[in-house]
């Protein structure tokens, strides 16, 4: 079992007991609005936990979703991971999303998120992390660039450099840079 620990946070492997947090977080209205916006599906949360508790029994392991456990509380607050399944050689996605609650709370969202690159560019040895997100989710890109990224836009003609609504941006991480402590 995969386990990472930052102060506030526990990120373990889902267990069958966490849908129900899950579900109720992903059933918030607050968060079916975003994620409708973002143009995402939503995704049974029984099947999510099997699909998770699959991909940790994997070997060798390609996919790390974790459950975030409030550490004070003990409470399922989010959704975490980092995946190398089809990335790549050396690189691998990373996707985090909190429940609602917890939104607003930059720095729950930036320590768990360093956490995840700390687990990818250590114990994983990835030469860079990416995730991917929407042009409108500007929480998403604060957060990337506070932590270092590199953001791209797609380029289309005539557009300036500018992602249309609704259109993929991509912020990226290299170790090289996370290591000389732009991370940190």
């Amino acid at each position: 079992m995969d386990r990472l620990a930052t102060r506030r946070f526990v990120l373990r492997d889902f267990e069958p007991a966490d849908v129900p947090a899950l579900a109720a977080y992903q059933s918030d209205p607050r968060f079916v609005s975003v994620r409708n916006k973002a143009g995402q599906e939503a995704g049974d949360p029984a099947e999510l936990v099997a699909l998770f508790r699959t991909w940790a029994q994997e070997r060798p392991r390609r996919n790390h979703q974790f459950a975030v456990i409030e550490r004070k509380t003990g409470r399922l607050v989010g959704c975490a991971g980092v995946r190398t399944a089809n990335c790549p050689q050396g690189s691998g996605e990373l996707g985090i999303e909190l429940s609602p609650d917890m939104w607003g709370r930059y720095g729950s969202a930036a320590e768990i998120t360093r956490g995840l690159l700390d687990f990818g560019f250590s114990t994983l040895a990835l030469s860079e992390i990416f995730g991917e997100t929407t042009a409108e989710n500007h929480q998403a890109a604060r957060l990337a660039s506070f932590l270092g990224a590199r953001l791209e836009r797609p380029v289309r003609q005539g557009n300036k450099g500018i992602a249309p609504q609704g259109e993929p941006v991509v912020w990226r991480f290299l170790r090289r840079d996370w290591r000389s402590g732009s991370g940190d």
